[in-house]
């Protein structure tokens, strides 16, 4: 039988061996299994990681390749039923209906496949979309990292709702600040710092008129980290970029005395005394961006991006499992501003033409309405070519900016609504679901006549008078919503979903009723 590590039996017979033996071990986890063999493919493609694999085999068998937080599995009881190897969860059962009458019962689940594709629930509060969907999810892509198969980030503006022992290597929590996070998410020159920090910090759409204040925001915010990243190879602290921006003549100059002897140094300094002509014009175009961040400006939040240990977006290239917990109830809008710096750089790591498209990294955000915008909702498209996918949960479409939404809404393939949902958000799903034509036959029976639709009486009605017993049968095809409004809304169990499931060569199945309880 061919197995994946046939290459190893001509250069390294041993490796091959221990890996044979290892394929017959019955007692060998799954992650062991799914860990091994990602190596084993990872291998096949870079001779250093084959070599170093060979090494661990040789001398570690089944805890090769561990993950770096040395575990080979998450503590206690699961929360679903994983396939590691085909990178499957379970979330549970179809449930045939009339209005879904080509879906059979069986079991139903996602893979990496129909992630990257995007992932948008929809359930008014208490309906499950956290436990039933975002749970499972969340355990799956933490399980996959411990293989190697997965990065994870996950925004949990409660602080709780993902709080497992274990199954992150990070967290980052303004109010026990273990960890850090860098403003900006890795980046290695001015150009792209300026630009994520400039996405997460200002207003995603204004005016035409307003337009140019936002570009003129960038270009200051250019013209102090560039300078400044010259001068010491590192990005400024948010007091030191805050003085930046307010052309502090101390800090220019400090940043001009580090500049002297360095390439470029007369240009750098340009792009100081620039901000400072720009700061004292009647109208600082850099003013708002100013405002926003010294709303970051605070004891507990200069600890988060200030830490000696700080994440970088960029890490989701290798297997992380990542949680960013949000103090709305501590600072509102200081807590935004961290959220919209997590989404907006992880949208443009993931779609950087750079990024390891070997593993697939994936974002799970909860009330997802508040965090994203326009940048972030067509980023949606872009990070699926590069095996990386977002889950956005939240309680209704309205929760969207309304010109955000038709774009969010288009843009992820795949589609859960819970029973409860308001009216608008019911219609519009009940329009995505779409049409299907079905029979409606009316039948008359001497005083009586009635309609039914594939095979269910819908409406009987008496006549006024008849003679005799004659029946008469018509049938005709006509088009009705798959699902009403009206069924989205009452028709759903508690416990069940809607779902519509895409894949990223375009295929689609759906939509389906699922007992997530089950």
């Amino acid at each position: 039988m061919e197995q994946p590590w046939d290459y190893l039996r001509h250069n390294d017979p041993a490796a091959a061996g221990i890996l044979d033996a290892l394929a017959n071990d019955r007692t060998l986890e799954d992650i062991d299994r799914a860990r091994i063999l990602t190596a084993v493919d990872h291998a096949a493609h870079d001779l250093e990681i084959r070599q170093r694999l060979t090494a661990e085999l040789t001398t570690l068998g089944s805890a090769a390749a561990l993950h770096p937080s040395g575990l080979r599995t998450l503590p206690g009881t699961r929360f679903a039923t994983h396939n590691m190897l085909a990178g499957q969860v379970r979330l549970g059962r179809v449930v045939p209906t009339a209005n879904s009458a080509l879906m059979r019962a069986g079991d139903f689940g996602i893979d990496h496949d129909v992630l990257r594709t995007s992932l948008m629930v929809i359930g008014p509060p208490g309906s499950g979309k956290t436990r039933s969907l975002a749970i499972p999810i969340v355990e799956h892509l933490a399980l996959a990292s411990l293989a190697g198969k997965a990065s994870l980030v996950v925004i949990d503006p409660k602080g709780t709702d993902f709080a497992y022992d274990d199954w992150f290597d990070i967290t980052i929590d303004p109010l026990n600040p273990t960890h850090g996070f860098s403003l900006f998410g890795g980046a290695t020159n001015a150009d792209t710092a300026a630009d994520r920090l400039t996405a997460a910090l200002l207003p995603p759409n204004v005016s035409d008129d307003k337009a140019y204040f936002k570009d003129a925001s960038y270009n200051a915010l250019y013209d102090c980290l560039a300078p400044y990243h010259a001068a010491y190879g590192a990005w400024p602290t948010v007091k030191e970029l805050l003085a930046l921006l307010r052309a502090s003549q101390s800090v220019h100059d400090q940043v001009k005395a580090a500049l002297k002897g360095t390439p470029g140094a007369k240009e750098w300094k340009e792009h100081l005394d620039n901000r400072v002509r720009q700061s004292q014009g009647s109208h600082d175009p850099a003013a708002s961006l100013v405002e926003r961040l010294a709303r970051l400006d605070r004891p507990a939040l200069r600890k988060i991006f200030d830490h000696q240990h700080r994440f970088e977006m960029r890490d989701i290239n290798r297997p992380v499992r990542v949680r960013v917990a949000i103090p709305e109830a501590d600072y509102p809008e200081a807590s935004r501003v961290l959220a919209r710096l997590v989404v907006s750089q992880f949208v443009q790591t993931a779609s950087a033409p750079d990024t390891n498209r070997r593993i697939f990294k994936g974002l799970v955000i909860d009330e997802a309405g508040r965090y994203v915008d326009d940048y972030v909702a067509r980023g949606v498209q872009k990070v699926r070519s590069n095996n990386a996918g977002i889950v956005l949960l939240t309680q209704t479409l309205a929760d969207f900016p309304p010109d955000v939404r038709p774009t969010i809404f288009g843009s992820t393939g795949c589609k859960a609504v819970f029973g409860g949902v308001d009216p608008e958000t019911a219609d519009h799903f009940s329009r995505w679901f779409g049409d299907e034509w079905i029979t409606q036959n009316t039948v008359s029976r001497g005083q009586t006549s009635s309609i039914t639709y594939d095979d269910r009486t819908i409406f009987t009605r008496r006549s006024g008078h008849s003679e005799g017993h004659t029946q008469s049968v018509s049938s005709r095809r006509v088009e009705r919503a798959r699902w009403t409004p009206s069924d989205i809304i009452t028709a759903v169990p508690p416990g069940h979903a809607l779902m519509a499931l895409a894949t990223s060569d375009g295929n689609r199945v759906g939509p389906m009723l699922v007992n997530l309880r089950n």
